[in-house]
């Protein structure tokens, strides 16, 4: 249907202008993807045509463009006129016509690669496929957003996942901060996925995968490989939703308590689902430190927005669903051995579960009464958040290995590949860690030396080098001003998996972010803290210090976000040299940002006590007088001082303690504390 359209308009004669042409076939394949009636692939066909024949037009033919803008729903007719101001929040920054067009056009020949290809009279077979599979993507189809409606996008997910009943999450102890936090990330939105979000969190839904679900890259609903979770890629869009967790396929829940003769951390008992405490602490202090990071740097956090929470009632079973203490307790659903292991995994965590949290209910025989305690401590629910990221480091460094396609399509998907399978798998990947990417010359014979290939390719040779610095600032910059706020996560805000990066198009064209997950180990001063409790805090500090550079443990740095990064962008030991600088310099200067607005900021002073911000400042210079020589005279004068602030007698031998301890991790940040 599409080809045809397409051969009916060019074989109009000689009297229509190309530009005109060009013109006319966009607005007819506008016209086609918006229809409903029409086939889904068709749809996303005619829509990448639609932005192929806009590149095709002079940016100063302001009088077609006025024409398609005003065909996309983003402008009123007249040249004069101004575009819709809300494209402003999908990163464009400008409305006036004539500078819009330019970014508009810049924004779509990020796949030139394919674009040009299908030029010409004679298209080979491989351009034709390729072009094809972009079209398959939605979330990469950038006039997708204003010919697909939000309800039909939310209709076609709902076709990909299971959907049982949940009951809305009050928390009466929230903090008032969360709500004010959600209302300025839902404030962000552009309209299109505000109006997509409101749907999925209308009502107290519970989605689960489902065997329809894909765990393909880039796919509308996407079951991340390795993972839990779904995530949710809005056509038009580089926003991602994730709905966390999601369960299994085949039985969504189980209960787990030991693999591979090691017990589980005590998130993972209740296997694909997430306990609803861990979901309110994770909210809490998620948004708390994205306030925070605003309030420093007055730009927004790279981390997600929590958006809603549901526990879960109902849980797909047998092609129907059940109430939660029936799904545990129906032998019908894990098959015999299958319920008896799940049984005896219950039983074990549930008593250390009450062991570790201290309530004991009273004890009941029975299958009904082991269940209902386990789901009193663990309470199944689910988080739907926004801004989040499926290409985790970890993966992305995998995938982009000499391997990677290996992994990706016969040990993780387990499917047979092709070589054209390889490529295209490795071009929506290097789209993705370098923004705007430029393919390279010649046939595809092998995996490694494509890639090896693209990296040469001086455009992203450049980009490439470019994009690792900036990450690496991103990341010293996070860090850091979680250092200035006495803060840590014990590793977890910053391991490798929970770490993501994300191609967005910001401030008029594409650049790649970082995205911090999971924050669930996150922990920030409370009001009631006095001081810096420097013992409890320092294994912690130590242990997001080695997520991050690794330095302490030269064989884990592989695994570390620098040498993730280092693995994805192939970078040479010049520009690695260049990182090492930029990265403590960035984080000195973030320390020191975030303990200046700690002074000065008093909304930001608001979320700590009195008492320990004016001890702020102790720790500092405690920590610099410790690593110069601690002479007699200094001893003396930090004694004093505690003394007059009403800190403990053994304050001071509780943090010299800490610093010989700790001494590796002073050693190698001790330029921190340097004022």
């Amino acid at each position: 249907m599409v080809a045809a359209r397409v051969k009916a308009v060019r074989s109009r004669g000689p009297v229509v202008s190309v530009p005109d042409r060009h013109k006319d076939s966009c607005l007819e394949l506008i016209d086609l993807a918006r229809q409903k009636n029409v086939p889904w692939d068709v749809r996303r066909l005619a829509t990448l045509l639609a932005e192929q024949q806009i590149l095709k037009l002079r940016p100063d033919d302001l009088e077609s463009f006025d024409r398609i803008l005003v065909a996309l729903g983003l402008k009123q007719p007249g040249m004069e006129r101004a575009v819709n101001p809300a494209v402003l929040k999908e990163g464009y920054t400008t409305i006036e016509l004539r500078r819009f067009v330019l970014e508009f056009q810049r924004r779509l020949s990020r796949f030139d690669r394919v674009h040009r290809r299908m030029h010409g009279q004679n298209i080979d077979a491989a351009a034709v496929r390729d072009f094809i599979a972009l079209a398959r993507l939605d979330c990469k189809l950038t006039l997708a957003r204003y010919l697909f409606t939000p309800d039909e996008i939310v209709e076609r997910v709902l076709k990909q996942v299971r959907v049982s009943e949940g009951v809305k999450d009050v928390d009466l102890s929230q903090p008032r901060y969360v709500d004010a936090e959600l209302a300025h990330v839902l404030g962000c939105l552009p309209e299109f996925e505000a109006r997509i979000l409101k749907r999925l969190c209308d009502g107290t839904k519970i989605y689960w995968v489902s065997d329809a679900t894909s765990s393909k890259i880039n796919s509308l609903v996407e079951y991340p490989l390795s993972t839990v979770v779904l995530v949710i890629k809005p056509p038009g869009s580089h926003y991602e939703f994730e709905l966390k967790r999601a369960g299994r396929k085949g039985n969504p829940l189980n209960v787990v308590f030991t693999r591979n003769g090691r017990r589980v951390p005590a998130s993972h008992r209740l296997d694909g689902g997430s306990m609803q405490w861990l979901l309110r602490y994770e909210a809490n202090h998620g948004s708390k430190l994205s306030f925070i990071y605003r309030l420093v740097h007055g730009t927004d956090a790279p981390l997600p927005g929590y958006i809603a929470r549901n526990t879960v009632f109902g849980v797909p079973a047998n092609g129907n669903q059940a109430p939660a203490f029936r799904y545990f307790t129906d032998q019908s659903v894990f098959g015999a051995a299958g319920f008896q292991d799940m049984r005896g995994s219950m039983k074990a965590s549930v008593d250390a579960l009450k062991n570790e949290e201290g309530e004991f209910l009273p004890r009941v025989p029975g299958d009904m009464a082991l269940t209902g305690e386990f789901l009193s401590h663990v309470a199944p629910s689910q988080a739907i958040v926004c801004g989040t990221s499926s290409f985790r480091l970890d993966k992305v460094a995998t995938y982009l290995s000499a391997g990677g396609a290996e992994t990706y399509f016969k040990q993780w998907l387990q499917v047979d590949y092709t070589s054209h399978d390889a490529k295209q798998f490795a071009d929506e990947l290097l789209d993705e860690v370098l923004g705007v990417y430029t393919s390279p010359d010649g046939d595809y014979d092998d995996y490694e030396n494509y890639l090896q290939a693209a990296f040469a390719v001086p455009e992203n040779r450049q980009r490439a080098d470019a994009i690792f610095l900036e990450l690496v600032k991103q990341i010293a910059t996070m860090w850091g001003t979680l250092l200035g706020v006495r803060g840590h996560s014990r590793g977890e805000s910053f391991v490798a998996r929970n770490v993501g990066l994300r191609s967005v198009w910001e401030n008029g064209e594409w650049r790649v972010k970082l995205i911090f997950m999971d924050h669930d180990a996150l922990s920030l001063p409370e009001l009631e803290q006095g001081h810096f409790f420097a013992q409890n805090s320092l294994p912690c500090m130590l242990l997001d210090e080695r997520h991050v550079w690794g330095r302490a443990n030269p064989a884990l740095f592989p695994g570390t976000l620098m040498g993730c990064l280092q693995r994805i962008y192939r970078t040479s030991a010049p520009v690695e040299k260049k990182a090492r600088a930029l990265a403590k310099a960035e984080l000195k200067a973030a320390y020191q940002k975030t303990l200046a607005a700690l002074a000065t900021n008093a909304k930001l002073r608001g979320f700590f006590g009195g008492v320990f911000l004016s001890r702020l400042l102790d720790w500092d210079q405690f920590v610099v007088g410790y690593l110069n020589g601690r002479d007699e005279r200094w001893q003396a004068e930090m004694k004093q001082l505690f003394k007059q602030k009403g800190y403990e007698p053994d304050t001071y031998d509780y943090y010299a303690e800490a610093i010989e301890k700790y001494q590796g991790f002073f050693e190698r940040n001790g330029f921190l504390f340097e004022r």
